[in-house]
């Protein structure tokens, strides 16, 4: 890994994009984007230009993703930290089907997937686009796949005990926490 120029993109391409991508995903784009963080549509072009002197606040960035009930943020950071995004659900509004289709919509992807990699292969070679979709679409199979396990455990299984050895639970804050005490 090259380490000398890591420190110099201060607002990185990749990020950029899903900022925008974000934006576009609201219905009023970015006159919506700008009434949401109570600036102008210039403020945000300015933060958002290639080259520029300014970056764009993370914190806007959040509130966009929020308003817009979009991911594009939240998975741009975890594909650049070579993790996958799993959006959990309240698990109080989680019955069996909805666990069952996590998992079809994991085959769904697989199946896009499999179609993908024979339409890039086909000519012994895969090139940049070929490649940004099977990466999207492999994204996506990894978090469908991973809501789908998420979801199974938090429903089925009993929550783990985090307490140390010796630990009263009435002392302990750590009982039962993971992903909250269901027997609550």
């Amino acid at each position: 890994m090259d380490h000398k120029h890591w420190q110099v993109e201060k607002q990185p391409a990749w990020l950029v994009a899903a900022i925008k991508k974000t934006i576009s995903s609201l219905p009023g784009g970015y006159a919506e984007a700008a009434e949401w963080l109570g600036v102008t549509e210039d403020a945000l072009f300015n933060r958002l230009r290639s080259n520029g002197d300014q970056i764009f606040p993370m914190g806007w960035a959040m509130v966009l993703q929020q308003a817009s009930g979009t991911k594009h943020i939240a998975d741009a950071v975890s594909r650049q930290s070579n993790s996958v995004n799993v959006p959990l659900v309240d698990i109080e509004e989680v019955d069996n089907a909805d666990i069952n289709d996590r998992l079809m919509e994991t085959i769904e992807w697989i199946g896009k997937h499999t179609a993908y990699l024979r339409e890039a292969t086909a000519d012994g070679e895969i090139d940049k686009g070929e490649r940004e979709q099977i990466e999207e679409n492999s994204y996506q199979v990894m978090a469908k796949w991973q809501q789908h396990l998420t979801l199974l455990y938090r429903t089925f299984c009993q929550p783990e005990e985090l307490n140390a050895p010796g630990c009263s639970p009435e002392r302990s804050v750590a009982i039962n926490s993971w992903y909250g005490d269901k027997t609550a």
